[in-house]
């Protein structure tokens, strides 16, 4: 009797050593087979205030991104967070996300959005953004990454909003992204 119980707690003893090792081992795998990116978003200059038929004018503007995903030059989509955040558009940088993805060059960025608000003398009104995607491109030849190293992606986002005669704002920026290699000014890595 004693020796059953002794190989019942030597196997169950086996067993955790071995869930243990494969847990770390996809944990060291993953945090090395890739590389790290930090996403942030900022307005590059000010908001303009959106020409309207009263005297009203924007003073902030929110958006609520509920996807980002990078294309990579050998033809995929990666997905960076499917995590939703909403973040108010300012000149400081704005943390979206962070992951560990596949070495690679990236070239363009994709941000799912599933809400904008703006505020209009101290309130929130919604926006619309057409089609609700924003596809932006990377510049200066993509972001490169490398295995076991950290690049930054900031998205600056011009925007360009717009108010209809029935008083509806509509959101049409001007994008880019730019690659990194060190934290831009004005970051952190949420």
């Amino acid at each position: 009797m004693r020796r059953s119980v002794s190989a019942g707690v030597i196997a169950a003893v086996v067993v955790v050593v071995v869930v243990v090792a494969a847990v770390a081992a996809y944990m060291y795998y993953t945090a090395t087979s890739g590389g790290r990116v930090y996403v942030y978003l900022t307005d590059p200059g000010t908001h303009t205030p959106a020409p309207t038929t009263s005297n009203s004018s924007p003073t902030a503007i929110y958006l609520t991104v509920t996807s980002i995903m990078l294309h990579s030059t050998s033809g995929s989509w990666v997905t960076v967070s499917n995590k939703t955040v909403t973040v108010e558009l300012t000149s400081s940088l704005s943390f979206l996300a962070s992951a560990t993805i596949p070495p690679g060059n990236y070239t363009e960025v994709r941000l799912v959005v599933s809400a904008v608000t703006v505020s209009v003398n101290g309130v929130n009104v919604s926006a619309t953004l057409p089609s609700g995607v924003l596809k932006i491109p990377i510049i200066k030849g993509g972001l490169d990454v490398k295995k076991g190293q950290t690049a930054y992606l900031v998205i600056y986002m011009g925007p360009h909003l717009t108010q209809t005669g029935t008083g509806q704002y509509i959101l049409r920026p001007v994008l880019t992204a730019e690659a990194y290699y060190s934290p831009p000014s004005n970051t952190t890595t949420g």
